[in-house]
């Protein structure tokens, strides 16, 4: 009882004192109030959600959602195996992952000509990722000239392209290369 009126006594005294002031007064009064009472709203509904006070605003969502992989390409001669870094957006399927990535290598460096170890244009049939093993079924376009690799290029190229799959697909031990269903030589 004794809590109601001694309220009861300051809501009456602050109503007294608000009708006491002029219109600059009363405004300023009815500023303060509100905010004050913004505030409380803010820092009630902070409690009730446990969230920290001071994070009022959301984080910043992340804008680059590239990752950084390294890639195996065949050198100028395909005697020795380049290591390469380079900068992709990273699919959440693993043998989209693997496309991509063989395709990467297919079209070679980045910084040396490259392209005339893999001497035909190829394509992805089907990938099967399957366990710890990952086969690449592809194909070729028949050229109207004639092929003409240079020497130890498809060693040069599998071998790089086995390496670049199983450094960056985790999980995988073995890649199988395929021609049109029959594990051959490309070219």
């Amino acid at each position: 009882m004794k809590l109601i009126k001694w309220l009861n006594a300051k809501a009456a005294g602050y109503a007294e004192r608000y009708r006491g002031l002029d219109r600059i007064g009363r405004t300023r009064f009815l500023v303060l109030l509100i905010s004050l009472m913004l505030i409380a709203d803010y820092l009630m509904f902070c409690f009730h959600t446990d969230k920290n006070i001071f994070n009022i605003f959301p984080a910043l969502p992340r804008l680059d959602f590239q990752s950084d992989i390294v890639i195996h390409v065949p050198d100028l001669d395909a005697k020795t195996i380049l290591r390469e870094g380079r900068r992709v957006l990273v699919p959440e399927k693993k043998e989209n992952y693997a496309a991509l990535i063989y395709k990467m290598v297919v079209k070679g460096s980045k910084f040396e000509n490259t392209a005339h170890i893999v001497p035909v244009i190829t394509y992805v049939r089907n990938i099967w990722v399957s366990g710890d093993n990952c086969v690449i079924d592809v194909d070729y376009e028949a050229g109207k000239e004639r092929i003409e690799a240079v020497q130890g290029s498809d060693d040069a190229f599998s071998l790089s392209l086995e390496k670049s799959i199983m450094d960056n697909i985790p999980g995988i031990k073995k890649v199988h290369l395929l021609l049109n269903g029959f594990p051959r030589k490309l070219w």
